[in-house]
C-alpha cells in the first residue's frame, strides 16, 4: 500500500522534473503508474547529511483532513545520479524528513498527493543552512471546464533515421483558482481539457513523464488536473518520410488562439494554407505543407574506414562489441545544424543495454526512436572511433547474428568467442584465429561492404562425440595392444624384410611439396575474394605449381634410391652365407651344413676360402 501511495506522489515530481527539463521523454502507455513504479524501484534513497525539512500539508480549508498523507521527497543532485524519500504526515499533516545533504546544487522537489490529484514545490538549500521548513499547499479541485482556453499549439519537425520526428507543444490556460479534473466516473460523457487528432501514419507516441495523456484510438486526451494559470502539455510521435513535398492533415477538436510552425535552419520547412496568424476553431482542419531538404553534405564528408566486431555468445545472448573507425574531410568539425542525425547506425532487432565508449558520447549519439544509433556530432576532422557494446537476446538452438552496415565499409573484420562453435556465412571468409590471454576468437573477414548490405553469421554449436559401446571398445584396445607388441618384437626377427623407413630426403622433398600445395591453395582463396589480379594469380601461381613438380621428381628419386640400396645390400647378404654343398677348401670333402671343421682333415670352413663343390680347386 505504501509503494502505491509513494506512485501516486512520485507522479507530480515527475511532472515538475520534466517542466525543468531533467527527464527524458517517456513511452506513452495510458496509464502512468506503470512507468513511476519502474521508476521508483530503480531510485536509491536521498543522500545522508546535517540537514533536516520539517513541514505541514495544509488545506484552503482547516476543516479538511490532511493526515495520513503520503510526502516524497526527490532530490537532484548535480551529478545526476537522484535520490528518493518518503514519510506520511500525522493528524495535523505534519512531516519531516532528517539528515539529509544540504548541498545547495542539489534540487528538492517535495510532493503529495490529495483527492488523487498531486501537489509540490522544487527548493533548494541556502549555503550552510541545516534546516528549512516548509508548508506543502493543497486543495480541492473543479470538473468544470468551461473556461479553460488553449492557447498556443507549437508544431516542429525534424529528421530521424528512418521517419519524421513531430514534436508538439500545447498551453493551456485556466483562469480560475481551482485545479480543474474530470474525474474517470464522469468522462463517458464529457469531453477532456484538451483533445488533440494525430496525423495519418503517426506512431511511437511520447510524452514527458507526468504529462497525463491517454491515448484513444488516433487521439490524444488529457483529463487533468489543470492547474491556475498557464501549463504546457508537450508530446512527439514518428511520422513517415511521403517523399521531398507532401501535406499532413491536421484536425485540432479543440481549436487554438495561434498556430506556431517551427523551422529550423537546414531542417523541413513547414507551411499553413489559409492565413498564417488565424485562429483554430474547435473541430478546424487545415493542411500543412512539408518540404524536405536535400541531404546535407555529411555523408559527402563521413566514410568508415574500417569496421570490426566482436560477438560473444552465451546460449541466452550475444553480447556484441562494436568499432567503426570513422574518417571526416574538411577543415572544420562536423555537427547537425538542423537537427538531423549526420550518421545512423542500425543495431540488431531486439538490441538493449546500449552502452558507449567517452570517445563516443561526445560525438552526440543518442538512440533514435526507430532504434536506430543516431550521431549528431561533432565530430572532429580526420580519425573518429565510435565503440559501442550492446547484448542480443537468442531465442533458437541455432542463432543468426545479422548486422546491416551504416555506410560502404573496404574491410569488415569479426571475431567471434570460441566456445565450440561452426560458422555458417556467405559473404565473410574465415582467416587465421586470434588467440589473446584467456580467450581464442574465430576470425571473419569481408572486403566491400555496401551501405545497407546486410551481413549474417549463423552459429551451429559442435556435435558432441558419440560414446563406443563397452563390447566395441574393450576389442579395439585389444586390437591396439596385439599392434604395440608386434612392433615391439619386430626388430627381434630373425628374417629381415624390406627397409620399412622412407629416405630421409624422400620425407623432406614430401614435406616441402605439401607446404608448397598449401601455399598454392591460400593463393586461389585470395584470388576468389578479389585480394590479387588474374594476371598476379596466373603467375605466382604457375612458379608454385613448378616447385612442386621439381619436389615430386626429387622426392619419387629418393625414394628410388633407397630401393636400389636395399636390393644390393640383401644380394651381398645372400652371398655371404655359404652353401649347404660347399667343398672343405684343405681335401675337398663334402661339408656338412652347419659344419664349422672338416670332418676329414679339421681344416677350418669358415672365411672367404670356402667355394660351392661346383667350383675349380
Amino acid at each position: 500500500m505504501q509503494s502505491m501511495r509513494w506512485i501516486a506522489a512520485l507522479a507530480m515530481l515527475t511532472t515538475m522534473v520534466a517542466s525543468a527539463g531533467a527527464v527524458e521523454p517517456s513511452a506513452l502507455s495510458g496509464s502512468f503508474p506503470g512507468m513511476a513504479q519502474q521508476a521508483i524501484d530503480s531510485v536509491a534513497d536521498v543522500r545522508a547529511g546535517p540537514a533536516a525539512i520539517r513541514g505541514r500539508v495544509v488545506h484552503e480549508k482547516e476543516s479538511a483532513n490532511v493526515g495520513g498523507l503520503t510526502v516524497v521527497l526527490y532530490a537532484l543532485p548535480s551529478d545526476g545520479v537522484p535520490g528518493l524519500r518518503g514519510t506520511v504526515t500525522d493528524v495535523t499533516g505534519g512531516f519531516a524528513f532528517e539528515s539529509i545533504e544540504n548541498d545547495p546544487a542539489t534540487v528538492y522537489l517535495l510532493g503529495t498527493s490529495y483527492a488523487d490529484i498531486p501537489f509540490g514545490l522544487r527548493f533548494s538549500f541556502e549555503a550552510g543552512e541545516v534546516e528549512r521548513q516548509l508548508d506543502l499547499p493543497v486543495a480541492d479541485t473543479s470538473s468544470d471546464t468551461s473556461e479553460t482556453r488553449i492557447g498556443e499549439v507549437e508544431i516542429e519537425l525534424q529528421e530521424n533515421c528512418v521517419d519524421l520526428a513531430v514534436r508538439e507543444s500545447h498551453r493551456l490556460e485556466n483562469p480560475g483558482s481551482r485545479t480543474l479534473y474530470i474525474p474517470e466516473a464522469e468522462r463517458e460523457a464529457r469531453e477532456p481539457i484538451l483533445r488533440v487528432a494525430l496525423p495519418a501514419g503517426a506512431n511511437n507516441l511520447q510524452s514527458r513523464i507526468g504529462d497525463d495523456l491517454i491515448v484513444e484510438g488516433d487521439t490524444v486526451a488529457f483529463w487533468g488536473p489543470l492547474r491556475p494559470g498557464q501549463q504546457e502539455l508537450e508530446f512527439s510521435y514518428g511520422l513517415p518520410k511521403l517523399g521531398s513535398v507532401f501535406e499532413m492533415q491536421r484536425s485540432f477538436p479543440s481549436g487554438a488562439r495561434r498556430l506556431v510552425l517551427v523551422n529550423r535552419p537546414g531542417g523541413p520547412t513547414l507551411t499553413r494554407s489559409g492565413s498564417a496568424d488565424a485562429a483554430l476553431q474547435p473541430g478546424d482542419s487545415i493542411a500543412i505543407g512539408v518540404a524536405i531538404p536535400e541531404a546535407a553534405n555529411a555523408a559527402e564528408r563521413v566514410s568508415v574506414f574500417e569496421s570490426r566486431i566482436w560477438l560473444e555468445h552465451d546460449g541466452a545472448a550475444f553480447t556484441v562489441d562494436e568499432e567503426h573507425t570513422l574518417a571526416v574531410a574538411g577543415n572544420a568539425p562536423l555537427v547537425s545544424t538542423s537537427g538531423a542525425p549526420l550518421l545512423c547506425i542500425l543495431l540488431p532487432e531486439g538490441a538493449g543495454d546500449l552502452r558507449f565508449s567517452s570517445e563516443t558520447l561526445r560525438m552526440g549519439v543518442s538512440r533514435d526512436p526507430s532504434g536506430a544509433l543516431a550521431v549528431h556530432g561533432p565530430l572532429r576532422v580526420g580519425e573518429n572511433r565510435l565503440t559501442l557494446r550492446f547484448l542480443v537476446p537468442i531465442d533458437r538452438d541455432d542463432p543468426v547474428f545479422r548486422q546491416v552496415m551504416p555506410l560502404d565499409v573496404p574491410l569488415l573484420s569479426v571475431m567471434v568467442a570460441d566456445t565450440g562453435l561452426v560458422i555458417e556465412t556467405d559473404r565473410l571468409h574465415n582467416r587465421r584465429p586470434i588467440r589473446t590471454s584467456d580467450r581464442s576468437y574465430l576470425h571473419l573477414e569481408a572486403f566491400e561492404i555496401a551501405a545497407g548490405e546486410p551481413v549474417e553469421l549463423r552459429l551451429q554449436p559442435l556435435e558432441a562425440r558419440r560414446s563406443i559401446p563397452r563390447p566395441i571398445a574393450t576389442g579395439i584396445t585389444l586390437a591396439a595392444a596385439a599392434l604395440a607388441i608386434g612392433f615391439l618384437i619386430a626388430p627381434l626377427r630373425q628374417e629381415g624384410g624390406e627397409a620399412s623407413v622412407p629416405s630421409s630426403a624422400a620425407s623432406r622433398a614430401a614435406d616441402q611439396r605439401g607446404s608448397v600445395l598449401a601455399a598454392i591453395r591460400g593463393l586461389d582463396e585470395d584470388f576468389e575474394i578479389g585480394k590479387i589480379s588474374e594476371e598476379d594469380h596466373r603467375s605466382m601461381r604457375q612458379e608454385l605449381r613448378a616447385e612442386a613438380v621439381e619436389l615430386l621428381r626429387v622426392e619419387r628419386a629418393a625414394l628410388a634410391d633407397a630401393a636400389g640400396a636395399a636390393e644390393v645390400t640383401d644380394t651381398a647378404e645372400v652371398a655371404a652365407v655359404p652353401a649347404p654343398n660347399a667343398a672343405c677348401p684343405g681335401c675337398g670333402a663334402k661339408r656338412g651344413a652347419d659344419a664349422r671343421f672338416c670332418s676329414q682333415c679339421g681344416a677350418s670352413l669358415e672365411g672367404p676360402e670356402s667355394v660351392d663343390e661346383a667350383a675349380p680347386v
